[in-house]
């Protein structure tokens, strides 16, 4: 898996990720991939996330994920695996 953050990629299951609101001036988000796949529609990586909010739980979360459908290539990878 690349760490280039910005290139369109297959992200493995588990990897966290963060998707970069600064633009928006808005709070970036925090999240794991649930599941990546080669969209031919779109010629690129589309991913289910699995976000938490503004940042990652310890232990337990207090409340379930929401999952979103982004570009790969939006997302900024962090590098360790959720576990």
């Amino acid at each position: 898996m690349s760490r280039d953050n910005h290139q369109d990629r297959h992200l493995t299951v588990g990897t966290r990720v963060k998707l970069d609101h600064s633009e928006q001036h808005r709070q970036s988000e925090f999240g794991v991939v649930i599941h990546c796949w080669f969209d031919d529609e779109i010629q690129s990586y589309d991913c289910y996330v699995a976000f938490f909010g503004d940042q990652f739980p310890n232990g337990k979360p207090g409340s379930a994920p929401y999952v979103l459908r982004y570009a790969s290539k939006s997302l900024v990878v962090l590098g360790e695996e959720f576990s």
